[in-house]
């Protein structure tokens, strides 16, 4: 089945929802993470298309408001290259997983995220199988249900573990498009396998071959992997505001945006400071962990890092954390002047440091155990 035609699908079963209360149904929701990146997207539909192909009745489900798409420009350029367009999909607001769960008829993988957050702990009994890629927490796995397939393995991008399974239970699946979201989201996971970067491993190459010797693809790694960051780094039609949702995780009821410019060239804009005050104030919190990432430096297509604890308020617990990070001595961070009020900036000088990495400690020093993905 095309990919189109079976998200088409997938799309009318998850409207028609609300019309079959009455039923027995079991759905199965393949669910990404909260920051619904570029992998986080990939990873759901594809392993989705895979279930499918086995006789389940899964659904794809993208862990964001579907009017917050379109501030995924990587994952909306990537899509519509290949012939996926929005109405195709299912977003977190199309459906009431807390009414399918008491109604007991909901089933949920996790993919690209393996420890719920708060507000979905209570779905907590649902979750039949975890995909994931990142650090792993003994905790959240700890709180999943008995049974439940747990493949937590520290590779670039999640994407290769889906497609590992695909080539191995229904290669046939692996046509042109499906090729290319998962040959595009490796490269951009593994920074086009940059040692550098240093997250490259030997599935990732491995399943970035098989896409490439399937459908003979000639455009190079490195042209297919600036075609992404060219789209997500466009940023020109938003507003601050918009670019702090851009690509935001939270733990314990603090926001950590990371953005694909760096946070001192955010500050520099004309309504950085206000824009973080709103975005604050909609999320409850008082303080952000800022995370910023550029490949503008010298040589060219260098990787840049810099992260910024901003307080609109209390400054004492924004302080301590900030003195947290920076006496992780493996960050490398160095402070540097700073234009917005609240706002303790760095420059981070161990660039193979991300979010992923950087969060654990923000964990600890919030005294969370795994409040967060």
């Amino acid at each position: 089945m095309a990919l189109a035609e079976f998200l088409r699908k997938t799309k009318e079963t998850s409207r028609k929802l609300s019309t079959v209360e009455e039923s027995k149904q079991i759905f199965h929701f393949v669910l990404g993470n909260e920051s619904c990146d570029l992998d986080s997207a990939v990873c759901s539909v594809l392993l989705s298309l895979l279930l499918h192909s086995q006789g389940e009745v899964a659904i794809p489900l993208l862990n964001i408001p579907s009017a917050d798409f379109a501030l995924r420009t990587e994952v909306t350029y990537l899509f519509q290259q290949n012939g996926i367009s929005a109405d195709l999909l299912t977003f977190r607001d199309d459906v009431d997983l807390s009414a399918l769960r008491a109604a007991g008829r909901l089933r949920l993988t996790l993919v690209d995220h393996h420890a719920l957050p708060a507000r979905d702990r209570q779905l907590a009994p649902s979750v039949v199988a975890v995909l994931d890629h990142r650090p792993l927490d003994q905790d959240a796995v700890a709180a999943l249900p008995e049974g439940c397939a747990t493949d937590v393995r520290p590779v670039g991008s999640c994407a290769s573990l889906v497609a590992e399974r695909i080539l191995k239970e229904a290669p046939e699946l692996l046509d042109r498009q499906v090729a290319d979201l998962i040959r595009g989201t490796v490269l951009l996971d593994t920074a086009c396998f940059s040692p550098q970067a240093d997250r490259t491993t030997p599935l990732d190459l491995a399943v970035a071959e098989a896409c490439e010797d399937k459908w003979s693809i000639e455009e190079s790694r490195s042209a297919t992997f600036d075609r992404i960051i060219s789209a997500r780094k466009d940023v020109s039609s938003l507003t601050s505001f918009q670019i702090l949702h851009k690509d935001m995780k939270v733990v314990r009821g603090l926001p950590l945006p990371g953005m694909p410019l760096l946070v001192r060239d955010f500050a520099g804009r004309a309504d950085a400071a206000s824009a973080l005050a709103e975005f604050c104030a909609k999320h409850s919190s008082e303080a952000a962990v800022v995370l910023g990432m550029s490949f503008a430096g010298e040589p060219p297509g260098t990787l840049r890092r810099d992260l910024a604890v901003y307080s609109r308020g209390a400054e004492q617990p924004a302080k301590q954390l900030a003195e947290t990070l920076q006496g992780e001595e493996w960050l490398q961070l160095t402070p540097r002047p700073c234009q917005v009020p609240g706002m303790a900036l760095f420059d981070q000088g161990n660039t193979k440091a991300s979010r992923k990495q950087i969060l654990p400690v923000v964990q600890r020093a919030l005294g969370a155990g795994s409040g967060g993905e």
